[in-house]
């Protein structure tokens, strides 16, 4: 694990419940993401899924970040659950504006996460067109950007699609949930974790010992992956954030901030 790089995070960093508990009273707006990134070293964005952000977000969320801290983004809803994949001139136009705009985070972007709906199923060939235009369009970026794939319905549990993805370089998302299927299968040189909680979606925690199966998985992936990117979306009680530093803890990974004390894991 050595050359591998590691970054553990959150799915999003503004929580009202959080507040008075990881983010001191008087750390509001934008420094939350500031205090955020003195805790963990990464980030995934969720309201990219819901609005195209502006230029200007992207140069805030720069200013307020150093050069070490990693961001992922979901891919909008438009794209993703509303055309469904399909080529039209909108989803073009979009998937340009999006690319374009975040180039201003530099290499502080590392991951973009298509999430499918449990509904989008049987669409290998909606799936291969999509990715043909949009990995061309993203190795014209400026900047390197890994790409992620996570579906919600286990009739894409096969061959086909894990060798689509591997002939794209893109990764099968790793989501833990008691909804959705779990897919463990490395198709790419990167790894990409959501864990969603164990048991309640978004409301459980993780145990020692189910975040030390995890530490063992990531510790045990083939040679060839060259990142993992692991996020919590348990938010719920801070389970997320409590969680996130106790995995950080079993990778050997620094945390240079530990608010603690946060809701103890048993």
């Amino acid at each position: 694990m050595k050359n591998r790089n590691i970054f553990i995070g959150t799915s999003g960093w503004h929580y009202r419940h959080w507040m008075g508990t990881f983010y001191p009273e008087d750390v509001k707006g934008y420094e939350e993401l500031r205090y955020h990134s003195k805790t963990f070293n990464s980030v995934e964005n969720n309201s990219s899924f819901y609005r195209i952000s502006r230029e200007s977000t992207y140069k805030t969320w720069d200013r307020m970040t150093d050069d070490t801290y990693s961001f992922s983004m979901k891919l909008n809803k438009a794209i993703t659950h509303i055309a469904r994949l399909e080529l039209t001139d909108e989803v073009k136009e979009k998937v340009t504006t999006i690319l374009d705009s975040t180039e201003i985070l530099g290499d502080k972007l590392g991951a973009l996460v298509i999430q499918l709906p449990p509904s989008f199923k049987d669409e290998h060939v909606t799936l291969k067109k999509f990715l043909t235009f949009f990995m061309k369009r993203v190795s014209k970026r400026k900047h390197p950007l890994d790409i992620s794939i996570e579906f919600r319905n286990r009739w894409w549990d096969s061959k086909e699609t894990y060798d689509l993805l591997k002939e794209f370089n893109v990764a099968l998302v790793a989501a833990d949930s008691s909804r959705y299927p779990q897919f463990l299968k490395t198709t790419a040189d990167h790894v990409y974790i959501r864990l969603h909680g164990p048991e309640k979606l978004f409301a459980s925690s993780y145990s020692k010992e189910q975040l030390t199966e995890w530490r063992d998985y990531i510790t045990n992936l083939p040679k060839r992956i060259k990142t993992v990117r692991v996020y919590f979306n348990n938010d719920f009680h801070g389970y997320a954030l409590s969680n996130g530093l106790d995995l950080m803890e079993l990778l050997n990974q620094p945390v240079h901030n530990d608010p603690r004390p946060l809701p103890v894991i048993k």
